[in-house]
């Protein structure tokens, strides 16, 4: 007998921060009206739930570990033989029960890699949408941003390695449909969808003067398009200075979450030292610079002019400037005493 559990607090027990908020969906694949009948929504949309930002370029930069093309191999239901199927419907749900599912992938390309991050295996499983289980009919569930993880569908994944070490998507974000070699094609919300389609349902969402989705920015495109985009973008200045860190702690860092003291100018430069053996992009050091900028005094435009040396021409070799890489390196070994060597990237 198949073990459930209880839609009330639908939230998987599992590390995947982009699979925790649920809607069922109707016959056709979308996502069910969220008035207060049978079909409304059964949990909070993503944005109230995920634990990482993971729709833009910079959230894929920033938090993520590997970007890559995987195709579903198989799905199982996930039982807990803990639990007695008989007396589960009892209480809040009246009947209705959630069924987790776990997916296998198989990694087919390597797309994208953030620097110093864990080698990707070449087979995961990771828990996924399940199903509304009500009176002994099952309805497919899934998020309505993103794409529930069929098995013979391919796509493009932005994965990183949560604390445990579990391999999970990063969000709902970080999930693009791929089939035909194509962001877009193939399975979305449940159905299969052409590009077009895709990138209009994203267009429709867009926000004037908000970085654009790397779904929207892609849509139609091969996976080598989104790894142009993710070599061009700039992660988060804080968030690169852990990279040691899981990315929902990393996120954390980032949104200013916990009661670490004010950061000033030299414990932002601390990890730039020598003998701290940092490995950076020229993307992530410009970052680093940048926040640097943000809390120096007369060194700020070396800093600025360098971190933007740095980063300029995107992918074709960037002309350094020489005189104020040497004005950065001069202004903070004088305010904190800190050897940060010729601070060149060390990691290109």
């Amino acid at each position: 007998m198949t073990t459930r559990t209880k839609i009330a607090g639908a939230v998987l027990g599992t590390v995947v921060a982009g699979a925790l908020a649920f809607v069922p969906l109707t016959d056709d694949g979308s996502a069910a009206d969220g008035g207060g009948g049978s079909g409304g929504s059964l949990a909070a949309g993503p944005a109230e739930k995920e634990a990482v930002p993971s729709f833009t370029a910079t959230d894929w930069v920033s938090y993520g570990d590997q970007v890559a093309v995987v195709r579903v191999t198989a799905e199982h239901e996930l039982r807990e033989p803990d639990e007695d199927a008989d007396t589960d419907t009892a209480g809040a749900g009246a009947g209705e029960d959630y069924l987790a599912r776990t997916v296998d992938l198989q990694v087919k390309e390597r797309v994208w890699a953030r620097s110093g991050a864990p080698a990707l295996p070449s087979a995961l499983s990771f828990t996924a949408d399940g199903w509304q289980v009500k009176d002994g009919a099952r309805k497919e569930l899934g998020s309505p941003d993103s794409s529930r993880l069929e098995v013979g569908h391919e796509y493009v994944i932005t994965l990183a390695r949560f604390s445990g070490g579990v391999w999970a998507p990063l969000g709902s974000g970080g999930v693009l449909p791929y089939d035909h070699g194509r962001v877009g094609e193939g399975e979305f919300r449940g159905e299969t969808v052409t590009s077009d389609a895709y990138r209009s349902a994203w267009e429709a969402r867009a926000v004037p003067g908000d970085e654009a989705p790397v779904a929207s920015r892609t849509a139609g495109k091969p996976s080598s398009a989104v790894r142009e985009v993710l070599r061009g973008a700039r992660p988060d200045a804080t968030a690169a200075r852990y990279p040691g860190l899981d990315p929902v702690a990393r996120y954390r860092k980032a949104a200013g979450g916990g009661s670490e003291p004010a950061e000033t100018f030299c414990s932002v430069a601390a990890p730039l030292a020598v003998s701290e053996d940092s490995r950076y992009t020229p993307q992530e050091l410009a970052a680093v610079l940048g926040d640097l900028a943000a809390l120096a005094g007369r060194d700020a435009a070396s800093l600025r002019a360098y971190a933007a040396s740095l980063t300029a021409g995107d992918e074709t070799p960037a002309a350094v400037d020489d005189a104020a890489r040497a004005a950065s390196v001069t202004g903070i070994e004088r305010e904190c005493g800190t050897d940060v060597g010729e601070l060149l990237p060390t990691d290109v």
